[in-house]
């Protein structure tokens, strides 16, 4: 009987390993989420796989530079501003400012911020590069059928807010670019802002979080990754990771893709050790 099954079983999906490239028209209908420990080295292959040329790499890395220059000047001048006008005894600053019924020399600093935030560069990255977009179809599948392919759909307004963040690292805003986000220990609040405003519109293409993300979201998934380096990943956790994908609609398609067999060995296996139930009893024993 077993051989008889597998003799006859059709793999649906040959390759899944290159989200970014070959294999992201496998990832239809919404969006994805990639769990792994090591978030950043599977961040980093995102972008190696991506093969962006090293022009254009180039390019963007010296405007992300520039703008992060102009950032910290503009930061530099708005805390002189602020100083100045709490110098001055003003308590309704807002209003004063609205009004320019300040100092000739604050006038002059508003003035220079407004001309540094005016030439502050606009980021975009060639759409051959950006997971499912036509051209990304046309060069990495044109062989398939790429009409449910999920993309990401990020604004202007949205890539200028990306580039006003100051206080991340550029991969991730070369990531954002790409429609990927990620979900990690940041110190950013404006970038956890824009992330949780993407996912929850589901305008990225995918997510990349710790399995620790699964707790406390509501963000809809109709692919997931679970990463071969969750190894440790309890059976509880596993099952919590695949409910967060497929609750939407019917007719869509949606995928659970364990990197590791033994994960999925787990859901199939009785756990004696159960880290949860051990910490429920512990919590309502107190």
């Amino acid at each position: 009987i077993h051989k008889h099954f597998i003799d006859r079983r059709d793999c649906r999906i040959k390759s899944s390993i290159y989200i970014t490239t070959k294999d992201s028209h496998t990832m239809t209908d919404g969006p994805t989420i990639y769990m792994a420990d090591d978030i950043e080295k599977i961040a980093k292959f995102c972008i190696q796989k991506s093969k962006i040329p090293d022009s254009e790499m180039t390019s963007i890395l010296n405007a992300i530079e520039f703008n992060n220059q102009l950032l910290d000047d503009i930061r530099s001048l708005e805390k002189d501003m602020e100083d100045a006008l709490t110098k001055s005894g003003d308590y309704d600053k807002d209003k004063k400012m609205a009004d320019m019924r300040v100092p000739p020399e604050v006038k002059a600093m508003a003035k220079e911020i407004d001309k540094k935030k005016k030439i502050i560069k606009m980021i975009s990255l060639n759409e051959i590069y950006i997971p499912n977009k036509k051209e990304h179809c046309e060069r990495w599948a044109s062989d398939v059928d790429c009409k449910k392919a999920f993309t990401c759909e990020i604004s202007d307004h949205i890539v200028e807010k990306i580039m006003l963040i100051d206080d991340i690292e550029d991969m991730w805003k070369i990531l954002l670019l790409m429609g990927i986000g990620v979900f990690t220990t940041h110190k950013s609040i404006a970038y956890i802002e824009v992330m949780k405003e993407l996912a929850q519109q589901q305008k990225l293409y995918m997510i990349i979080a710790s399995t620790d993300y699964i707790y406390g979201t509501n963000y809809q998934f109709c692919h997931g990754f679970v990463g071969k380096d969750l190894e440790t990943l309890t059976q509880e956790k596993a099952i919590q990771a695949m409910g967060r994908i497929g609750r939407n609609n019917i007719q869509q398609n949606f995928t659970v893709r364990f990197r590791n067999d033994d994960i999925i060995k787990k859901l199939f296996m009785k756990e004696d050790d159960k880290i949860e139930v051990k910490n429920m009893c512990r919590l309502f024993n107190e």
